[in-house]
């Protein structure tokens, strides 16, 4: 008798599963109708379909234009290190971001109205010019060390995980600031 019920169960969540992936395609498919004249093919609705979401991230590529600091900057602040939590893992232990606390100076560009901001930098231990590896293209500035009280300017974009998706030294997890990641530190006197 159980197990009669476990295989109602399991074909019902099943009938379940594919009527929702039917009805999720059936939707796209008619949006996509809508968008454009229907073609002939589903394959070619398909491909039609492929050139409106590569419009929608012109914007990257022109700035890419301007120069490495701007090219997908969203923040330029001038800012004093106040907080690096905790102490920095050796690099040749793994690859990581690290957030640390800074006040904010000046805003060069962009909109930013708190007084302190989080930043992670790839690697900390490393001179931002010294990064040869993969992420040298996402790394750049003049910032040799890292340490409380330094005043930089700082290139930043956010959401972190635009730049770097894998370890992030975050001992602010309970702030509500946003986080930002640093693609070009340089030392401000």
């Amino acid at each position: 008798m159980k197990r009669v019920l476990v295989y109602i169960c399991a074909a019902l969540i099943g009938v379940f599963l594919v009527v929702s992936a039917c009805g999720q395609t059936d939707s796209a498919a008619a949006q996509k109708t809508t968008a454009k004249p229907a073609k002939s093919a589903p394959a070619e609705q398909e491909k039609a379909a492929a050139p409106s979401v590569q419009k929608t991230a012109p914007a990257p590529k022109q700035a890419a234009a301007k120069g490495a600091p701007a090219k997908s900057d969203t923040l330029i602040v001038v800012a004093r290190i106040t907080e690096i939590p905790g102490k920095f893992a050796s690099n040749d232990l793994y690859n990581y971001v690290y957030i640390m606390k800074y006040r904010v100076l000046s805003v060069v560009k962009g909109s930013y109205k708190a007084q302190d901001i989080l930043v992670g930098h790839y690697n900390p231990l490393i001179p931002r010019s010294q990064i040869k590896d993969a992420m040298k293209k996402n790394v750049s500035g003049t910032v040799e060390k890292m340490e409380v009280g330094a005043k930089h300017k700082l290139w930043l974009i956010t959401p972190i995980d635009k730049i770097w998706k894998d370890n992030v030294e975050d001992e602010y997890q309970d702030s509500d600031l946003n986080k930002y990641y640093a693609v070009r530190a340089d030392i401000v006197q």
